[in-house]
């Protein structure tokens, strides 16, 4: 069976694993893409909201949907309206940019490979991996970007084997509202999940419900249906098709050990999606660029102590932020089925400034700005 060998190796070709592998190729270095998928671009959602700036990852201006400047929250009996600065990007051409990105000299990228056992040396080092063919692949650094899957991550114990997860479901529909504008919705009339209304190009938007409630997940499908009997969303939008594209997100603790000897962690692999918004993409962009900086430094020196600066980094920049969302996610879980405890959340919201609002939805929030206007 061929053996390829490696300066990294990257399991999972999601948005983490493409970006760390575009930030490798610039470093010049040899880097493999592996993913089980056939094609990268089946993608379960094709749309996401994100609070990003995209010059910072250098990404074209074609991958925005709709810019936002103005964010409504919704209760059962309260609404608030914040300006702010988002995107809605269009995940699908946000992929095929990154793959395109790509230099392919120093990156290749292999599809339909399932990752069948690894081994290790005594040390506990990762010192190749196996796929469903028999192929054997080696490299001095390996990195688990597999999201829930967690292909290294929970071997490693960086993950829990059985995560808990929030389960969207969506709807490509018509769209007669403003289209620089999103909605996020909350409470009992949403029994005990929450929604959304992203609007896109060519007056379309995307109608959105998800839950951490595993008994609502049972039945998603339904629960978006009826969200659209609801005066409000009915106005402005109209259901012309019948599919629905859905996807899931961890739910799990804070991380702090994000990697382990050779083995480095991106993405949803340790939970870096974050916790109380779903805000993922600008988290695990920064995430693979801090994680590809280290993994130079531990290349350039021979040396994998380096890898502990992705995870230090990682930690000083993001620690406290997550956990303050982690308590608001733990909330929202026990609170969104009671109207009443939603309403006094929206009115606590309308106490703040569009700033402070914006900086709590887009996760990146300090206890402090709970007590600030």
């Amino acid at each position: 069976m061929e053996n390829k060998k490696y300066d990294v190796i990257i399991v999972g070709a999601g948005g983490a694993g493409l970006m760390l592998a575009r930030e490798m190729g610039r470093k010049k270095r040899k880097t493999l893409l592996l993913d089980r998928k056939t094609d990268l671009l089946n993608l379960s959602f094709k749309t996401l909201g994100s609070f990003m700036d995209i010059k910072e990852f250098d990404l074209s201006p074609d991958v925005v949907a709709t810019e936002i400047n103005k964010v409504t929250l919704y209760s059962k009996n309260v609404k608030h309206s914040a300006r702010t600065k988002a995107s809605i990007l269009d995940k699908a051409y946000l992929h095929q940019h990154l793959i395109e990105s790509l230099d392919k000299e120093y990156v290749d990228i292999e599809t339909g490979v399932y990752i069948k056992k690894h081994n290790s040396d005594t040390t506990g080092n990762i010192t190749e991996i196996i796929d469903n063919k028999g192929n054997t692949y080696s490299a001095t650094y390996f990195v688990d970007a597999t999201g829930l899957s967690g292909v290294l991550s929970k071997k490693s114990g960086l993950q829990e084997k059985e995560p808990d997860v929030a389960v969207g479901v969506e709807f490509n529909v018509k769209y007669k509202g403003n289209t620089n504008e999103a909605h996020l919705y909350l409470g009992n009339h949403y029994e005990g999940g929450y929604g959304w209304l992203f609007p896109m190009k060519d007056n379309r938007a995307i109608l959105g419900f998800g839950s951490f409630d595993i008994l609502v997940v049972k039945e998603l499908k339904k629960r978006l249906n009826k969200m659209l009997t609801i005066p409000h969303i009915a106005a402005i939008v109209e259901k012309d098709n019948d599919d629905a594209e859905g996807g899931i997100l961890p739910i799990t603790s804070v991380k702090t050990k994000i990697f382990y000897n050779n083995l480095i962690c991106v993405g949803d692999s340790v939970s870096q999606v974050n916790p109380v918004v779903g805000e993922g993409y600008k988290f695990i962009f920064r995430s693979a660029v801090m994680a590809a900086n280290a993994i130079e430094k531990a290349l350039s020196h021979q040396d994998a102590s380096f890898l502990s600066e992705y995870e230090q980094q990682w930690n000083k920049q993001y620690y406290n932020f997550y956990c303050n969302s982690k308590r608001m996610q733990e909330k929202l879980i026990k609170y969104s089925k009671s109207d009443t405890k939603v309403n006094i959340g929206m009115l606590f919201l309308k106490t703040k400034r569009d700033k402070t609002v914006e900086k709590i939805i887009s996760g990146e929030f300090t206890r402090r700005d709970n007590y600030l206007p």
